[in-house]
């Protein structure tokens, strides 16, 4: 059995759509871990105002993103629902999120997929055939906006999210 044969979910999962996938470090946009830690009294009306349904709660009963069910489409309801000062929706970007693609990516396989490109509203990732055998995904992180399509498209659970505010606090 080849090394990466572990990592490829079984053609069932493929083809349904029920492929595992990591649960989600991210706290909802024009927000970070301060603001919610420090102003958010577990309420829960930012996540009933989300017409996605994306947004989940921790064991604390604190705000976080679920994309295993869609995009963030930037709305900016739970937001405005939010009675605490927990959003700040005067900040120039949502939030500074962007992806990557892992070895995970089925072209790194030699299976031809661009399932990501096809949903990626904002075309940050874009397939280049100079790659072979069969092209790999390219990220423009100035085009992405960490919407989050990407990921529930993803088969085989090969993309991953980039956040600078988690990277400065683990270092």
């Amino acid at each position: 059995m080849p090394a990466h044969a572990s990592t490829a979910p079984s053609r069932r999962a493929f083809l349904t759509g029920k492929v595992a996938r990591p649960d989600p470090e991210f706290r909802p946009p024009w927000t970070d871990e301060e603001r919610v830690q420090g102003d958010c009294t577990s309420c829960n009306a930012c996540g009933e105002a989300c017409p996605e349904g994306i947004i989940e709660f921790d064991s604390r009963g604190r705000p976080r993103i679920n994309f295993r069910g869609g995009e963030c489409t930037f709305c900016a309801a739970c937001a405005e629902a939010c009675p605490e000062s927990v959003f700040d929706l005067a900040l120039p970007i949502p939030w500074p999120v962007t992806v990557q693609i892992t070895s995970n990516c089925l072209n790194a396989d030699g299976i031809a997929c661009q399932l990501c490109t096809d949903i990626c509203d904002p075309c940050a990732l874009r397939m280049d055939l100079s790659v072979r055998p069969v092209g790999a995904i390219q990220v423009d992180a100035g085009a992405c906006t960490g919407c989050g399509a990407c990921l529930a498209a993803c088969p085989n659970n090969a993309i991953a999210f980039c956040d600078p505010r988690q990277q400065r606090t683990s270092a």
